[in-house]
This record gives C-alpha cells, structure tokens and sequence, in this order.
C-alpha cells in the first residue's frame, strides 16, 4: 500500500495583520499620497496598485487555482496561485530569500563560521 501524503495545510494570507492593513487602508494612501508624501518621497507609482492586488488576490481560492494530483497515493487538491511579488509579499519573498541566501553562502562566501551582511536603504528625498 502506498504511502499516504503528508497533510496539506493551506495558508490564510487574509488572517494576518499584514493582509489586513493592506486590505483596509491602501485606498486611502493611494488617496493620501500626493498631499502627505509626493513632496518627500516622490510620486505615485501606479504599478503599486496592480502590486497591492496581486497580493490581495494570493493565495485566494477564488483569484485561480491549480488541481494538484499526488501519483503516489491519488490524493487531489487545489492549490492557490501566488502573486509572485517577492519585494512585496511576505509568503513569496520568503522563497526567494531562502533560495538568495544558499545561492549566497554556496557560490559566493567562503566557507568561514561567520557571516556579516549590510543592506542600505536608499535615503529619503527629503534627506538629501
């Protein structure tokens, strides 16, 4: 007999703290953003609202799925499509930091016990 396949437990962008503050108040920065922010940070990039849908919509049954088949034991189930916005997305973006960070300790650093890494944050335009 085959064996079974490991639980499949789906994740639920929309309970966490991140969803919600997306979901409730980005209208009302898109709305905000020229008068509070546009003079320091610079204008409104309008892919950021195709960026806050596409998280919006990941990992939502509803937004697309695909039928996934176990060979093994026959076990179907549907999985979400993500939005593949790893700058953005918390569930994405961990992939690919993950896979970031073995490319880098494999390929890049030598083999040392030790790691130090520096990431820059570009100023503030009203910083300069």
């Amino acid at each position: 007999m085959p064996e079974a396949c490991p639980v499949y437990r789906p994740r639920k962008p929309h309970l966490t703290p991140h969803y919600q503050c997306v979901q409730d108040h980005f209208e009302t920065l898109e709305q905000l953003w020229p008068e509070r922010f546009e003079k320091h940070v610079g204008f409104w990039r309008p892919y950021l609202k195709e960026v806050m849908l596409r998280y919006l919509a990941c990992g939502d049954l509803s937004a697309g799925f695909a039928r996934i088949r176990c060979d093994a034991c026959g076990t179907e189930r549907v999985l979400a499509f993500s939005c593949k916005e790893r700058k953005f997305c918390p569930s994405c973006g961990q992939k690919r930091a993950v896979e970031f960070g073995e490319w880098l300790c494999g390929h890049v650093l030598r083999a040392v016990p030790y790691r130090h890494f520096v990431f820059s944050i570009p100023e503030s335009r009203s910083a300069l």
